[in-house]
């Protein structure tokens, strides 16, 4: 495999030019299978995953009784039953509490660390090699192919499609070292980048509990449904819904300093709080960052860790 890139610009080439290959080792995997698996789901989180195609992906929070995400996971069908993909250690953290709701329900939650992991492949050379591993490619953002043990999820990028790579840890490793030759290594870290710039939330332990799913931006992104009936946190999320009552959402912000922390405060001019930082990465000389900020305070001059904040655009137009 080439030498890893060490700087977002040499990444950034490596996208535009050839293809990156990037190991995802924090990307949680929860398997829910048995009979009342969907059933279960869609009882726990906002978005429809009982009309679910087996071959499209959803966003999807799970809340608490106050409407609070606890976990924004993509939710992937499978032969077996449901992945749910986000952080794993924000996975390891909320399983004992999701299982408590399973009660009499048919169903078996299963961490599959680390006999399966995750690749993130994107770039032109990317697309090429993958679709002779995996044979055609999902077409859309969202859209998931299947080979065999091997899950293909398209996701947005800043130009073409990003691809998610799920599979037993043995075949992610040949395919690494079967595409070794023609893309560069890139890092975690970048890869993360690609999703701020596409404006996707991505819940840590710091962050969990802190907002509503609806000021993550998931009602653009289809991760809420106001038709499928009840769940944790239902009645707070449509009420803000129906009432028109969203007083913060995400936005995307960069700063001209290193990555702040998941859970650090946005303060306005006079050091008050004015939002909470979701995620960042380093971008360039300085880091990009989602967060969920006060809608009215959004047009003033915010910052932080005393770093002023630029608001930059996202490629979907967000919740008012």
């Amino acid at each position: 495999m080439h030498e890893p890139a060490n700087t977002p610009d040499e990444m950034e080439m490596a996208l535009n030019d050839s293809g990156l290959i990037c190991a995802l080792p924090s990307l949680g995997l929860l398997h829910v299978a048995g009979d009342d698996a969907v059933a279960f789901l869609q009882n726990q989180l906002t978005a429809d995953v009982a009309g679910l195609e087996p071959s499209a992906s959803a966003l999807a929070a799970w809340c608490n009784a106050k409407g609070r995400a606890r976990a924004v996971f993509r939710v992937v069908p499978s032969d077996t039953g449901m992945l749910l993909l986000a952080d794993a250690d924000l996975i390891e953290a909320i399983r004992p509490t999701l299982q408590m709701f399973i009660l009499r329900s048919q169903v078996a939650l299963t961490d599959l660390r680390p006999d399966e992991g995750a690749l993130g492949m994107a770039g032109p050379a990317a697309a090429s090699l993958l679709s002779e591993a995996a044979g055609t490619l999902p077409a859309q953002a969202g859209d998931v192919a299947r080979a065999g043990d091997l899950h293909v999820i398209a996701l947005p990028g800043a130009a073409d499609l990003r691809y998610l790579v799920i599979a037993p840890a043995d075949q992610l490793a040949a395919l690494r070292t079967r595409f070794g030759h023609a893309l560069v290594e890139g890092s975690e870290d970048f890869w993360r980048l690609q999703s701020i710039r596409a404006g996707l939330p991505e819940l840590t332990r710091e962050v969990s509990e802190s907002v509503v799913p609806t000021m993550l931006n998931l009602e653009p992104l289809g991760g809420i449904s106001y038709d499928k009936g009840c769940y944790p946190g239902q009645e707070v999320i449509a009420r803000m819904h129906y009432r028109g009552q969203l007083k913060r959402r995400l936005y995307r912000a960069a700063i001209a300093d290193d990555p702040p922390a998941p859970g650090t405060a946005v303060l306005d001019a006079d050091d008050q709080e004015a939002g909470v930082v979701i995620s960042a990465a380093a971008a360039g000389g300085g880091s990009e960052l989602l967060a969920v900020l006060r809608i009215e305070k959004a047009e003033q001059t915010l910052s932080v860790a005393t770093r002023t904040l630029e608001i930059l655009d996202l490629p979907y137009t967000p919740p008012h």
